[in-house]
């Protein structure tokens, strides 16, 4: 079964698309509300999702909203237990797109209105995210928003105002066009986080203490978006392909490169299935692309009523 959450539409009028989704194995609907009505919540373009055991998290991106939640239940069916983080947590939690758990209690958010990756300690029962303190490798005389991990290159995008990381460390942020483009997917593999630096066109790999390490080559226009980790690679996405390599080894630069085969146009979420099928939503085309272990595409009709933005396959 696939979850998919959407871009989203006015909560009033159209709640649906506010909600998680899921699918079944022949891309057929099964329901539009995975998440259980809680009265004074609002579900305002939701973006990553995650699953942790018995709890489902879901970062609820609307600029009023800024927030993750936690839910809990099974199959499609899930009530709300807490707000895990939120912007009162942190004033680095605007506008958050992905989050990544490290198994050794903490979460790492990303937020594309502040541009930075916010670090959170997890409570004990998962249900509660508070600030890291600021991450070590960073200058100690800064000035930095409550448990910033990977800070920005513009110290001008929060109030009050940050200490600019300069690039590669800091995070490329760009608003020279109509839309403004900043940090993006984030991911936790073999003790390092991946973070998509969109404005830069590289994902890009910090060790616990927050180290900049490494980048990847330059990707296409668009790209990178979306990160996930499976059986050692690593997969990107955005632009029209995705790109993948073997988790590196050894700190330092590494090169993607792009699937043979898989061409979708403004590729988005992605995730695996158990049998190893992949796939990859268009955001665009509203439309959930499937390939099979080697990447040939596979017979799956699964048409979205709105753009898609993650999967998650449970």
């Amino acid at each position: 079964m696939l979850f998919v959450t959407l871009h989203g539409g006015k909560p009033e009028r159209d709640p649906h698309k506010n909600n998680v989704h899921a699918y079944d194995k022949d891309g057929t609907r099964i329901t539009s509300s995975v998440l259980g009505e809680s009265e004074g919540l609002i579900l305002d373009e939701l973006r990553a999702v995650y699953l942790v055991g018995k709890y489902l998290y879901v970062a609820n991106a609307n600029k009023t909203q800024n927030s993750v939640l936690c839910y809990e239940g099974s199959g499609t069916q899930y009530r709300f237990v807490s707000r895990f983080a939120s912007n009162q947590t942190s004033s680095g939690i605007l506008h958050p797109f992905d989050f990544t758990f490290d198994g050794l209690g903490y979460c790492y958010l990303s937020s594309q209105d502040t541009n930075v990756v916010t670090r959170l300690i997890v409570s004990d029962d998962g249900r509660i995210g508070r600030p890291a303190p600021v991450a070590a490798a960073l200058p100690t005389s800064g000035k930095f928003l409550a448990g910033t991990f990977v800070a920005s290159s513009s110290g001008n995008l929060s109030k009050p105002a940050t200490t600019p990381v300069a690039s590669p460390a800091g995070l490329a942020y760009s608003d020279v066009e109509a839309k403004k483009h900043s940090v993006r997917g984030v991911v936790w593999a073999n003790g390092r986080l991946y973070v998509a630096d969109q404005p830069a066109r590289t994902v890009k790999v910090y060790d616990i203490t927050g180290k900049y390490l490494g980048q990847s080559n330059e990707l296409e226009a668009g790209s990178p978006v979306h990160l996930m980790v499976h059986n050692g690679s690593l997969y990107v996405s955005g632009g029209d392909q995705v790109f993948t390599t073997r988790l590196p080894s050894s700190p330092g630069n590494f090169v993607l490169r792009a699937i043979n085969g898989v061409k979708v146009k403004n590729a988005c979420g992605m995730t695996f299935g158990n049998s190893g099928n992949f796939y990859v939503a268009s955001r665009t085309e509203r439309t959930i692309w499937k390939f099979d272990p080697n990447f040939k595409p596979m017979k799956f009709h699964c048409v979205l009523p709105d753009d898609p933005e993650f999967l998650l396959h449970v």
